[in-house]
C-alpha cells in the first residue's frame, strides 16, 4: 500500500497539536507500517518539495509545516 503523502501530512499537524512537537522519522514510520526510513524520506521530500513543509537538517524533530497549508 503506497502512503498518500497528504496522510502524512495531517498526521504530523496531528501530532503537534497533540505534543507540541513534531514527530520523528521513526514515529512516522511506525504510523504508516513502513519499515524504511528511505520510505519516510521520500514522502517527506515530496512535500518539502510541494511548500507544505521544511526541514531542518540533521534534527530529530526538524520537521515544521509551513504556514500557508496549515
Amino acid at each position: 500500500m503506497k502512503v498518500q503523502p497528504q496522510r502524512v501530512l495531517d498526521f504530523i499537524r496531528r501530532y503537534y497539536q497533540s505534543n507540541h512537537e513534531t514527530p520523528t522519522m521513526a514515529e512516522i514510520g511506525r504510523q504508516f507500517d513502513l519499515r524504511s526510513s528511505a520510505s519516510v524520506h521520500q514522502i517527506l521530500t515530496k512535500l518539502e518539495e510541494e511548500g507544505s513543509i521544511t526541514r531542518v537538517p540533521n534534527v530529530s524533530r526538524g520537521v515544521r509545516v509551513s504556514r500557508e497549508t496549515s
